[in-house]
């Protein structure tokens, strides 16, 4: 089981630091500067939903990889990205959208301004876990 747990918490945190650079480094730069914003805004939004999935999804691997192997500790890193990106998806971008189509511009920059702050806490975490997998990897080998 620990093999096991080894391959899923690796592969895991892998693809979740990997997609969410992605989003952040390309998929959105992107966007948004090659479209105009009446179509490149719903374009974004309409990936969140494959983001958040794929975010879920890599963080459960992770973490299941991590209970496995009795890591503890380690799994709380993608536990909290499995539940921040649950909250994400399922209180505030609703709020956001609904901020949007209201016109309040305030309440919508600041939400947008607190869920990029989240995400980019997430991805810090993923990438410290993952850096510090392969300083521990190095000492091993």
């Amino acid at each position: 089981m620990r093999a096991l747990g080894g391959m899923l918490s690796l592969l895991g945190l892998g693809l979740l630091a990997g997609g969410m650079l992605f989003f952040a480094a390309v998929a959105a730069p992107l966007v948004f500067s090659r479209l105009p914003a009446p179509v490149g805004g719903p374009f974004i939004r309409a990936m969140f939903p494959w983001l958040y999935g794929y975010c879920l999804i890599c963080a459960g691997m992770s973490a299941l990889g991590y209970a496995l192997r009795r890591r503890l500790g380690a799994a709380l890193v993608p536990g909290f990205v499995a539940l921040a990106t649950l909250w994400a998806w399922l209180w505030l971008m609703p709020r956001l959208d609904a901020w949007r189509l209201a016109g309040d511009t305030a309440a919508f920059a600041h939400g947008h301004r607190v869920s990029t702050w989240v995400y980019g806490l997430e991805l810090a975490a993923v990438l410290a876990l993952l850096l510090r997998e392969g300083a521990r990897a190095s000492r091993r080998g």
